[in-house]
């Protein structure tokens, strides 16, 4: 019985590998071109505006691109709020990696608060803003921003414990004193859409600084200590 020949595996040649390795690189570039288009859009249009055909025009792409990578604006959505989150993550990580090490305590403290007000008035957090916004009466983005945002919230807390890691082991102290944070600093960050605070900023966070420091010291004084349990 003669013997079988060796089956010749396919050899993908260096050119073919080149080519594949280009063709995908250039169709994530596409994809980014267009997810970028869509922010820009929601920043300058708002959300209720935003269609397909707006954000291909704005990407620079064809309509048979934008369908290839989005079929529909509910995928496009999406991909679109999961890219911004990223993005909002690296922005938030950025700014808080710029504080010098060198800056302790109650420097460092202040900071902080410095770097996520910047963060808070910055493009992407406005974008973001205005999804929540339209969110509200939009079942389908309401879900899709739901989400992200638990796991935006968890890096937030992860580098809060960070930043203030003297106080991070304070329990419910130190969760309400971060939620005051939070909640009246983006307070401020929408009253700043529709108002100039730019000569008040400083003196207010100033003064949370202050606070913040206030329910951190020694005793239960405090009014966010006698709401919180004792640790």
């Amino acid at each position: 019985m003669p013997a079988r020949k060796p089956t010749k595996t396919p050899q993908v040649t260096p050119e073919n590998g080149e080519d594949i390795s280009w063709q995908a690189q250039k169709s994530a570039m596409t994809r980014d071109r267009i997810l970028d288009a869509a922010i820009n859009c929601f920043i300058t249009l708002g959300y209720t505006n935003v269609t397909t055909a707006k954000v291909a025009s704005t990407a620079g792409v064809s309509r048979g691109a934008m369908l290839h990578h989005f079929p529909s604006k509910t995928e496009l959505i999406q991909a679109a709020v999961e890219y911004l989150h990223n993005k909002l993550l690296e922005d938030y990580t950025a700014r808080v990696n710029k504080i010098p090490k060198t800056r302790k305590g109650k420097s460092r403290r202040r900071a902080g608060l410095d770097a996520y007000w910047d963060y808070l008035i910055g493009d992407l957090a406005v974008a973001y803003h205005e999804l929540c916004v339209a969110g509200r009466t939009d079942p389908e983005l309401h879900s899709i921003l739901e989400n992200s945002s638990a796991k935006f919230d968890l890096h937030v807390r992860e580098t809060n414990a960070e930043l203030f890691q003297e106080w991070s082991g304070r329990g419910d102290r130190f969760l309400l004193a971060m939620d005051v944070t939070r909640f009246m600093m983006e307070g401020m960050a929408v009253g700043q859409l529709t108002e100039s605070l730019e000569d008040r900023i400083p003196m207010l966070l100033d003064y949370l600084a202050d606070r913040l420091e206030e329910i951190f010291e020694e005793g239960d004084s405090t009014a966010i200590a006698r709401h919180a349990a004792k640790k």
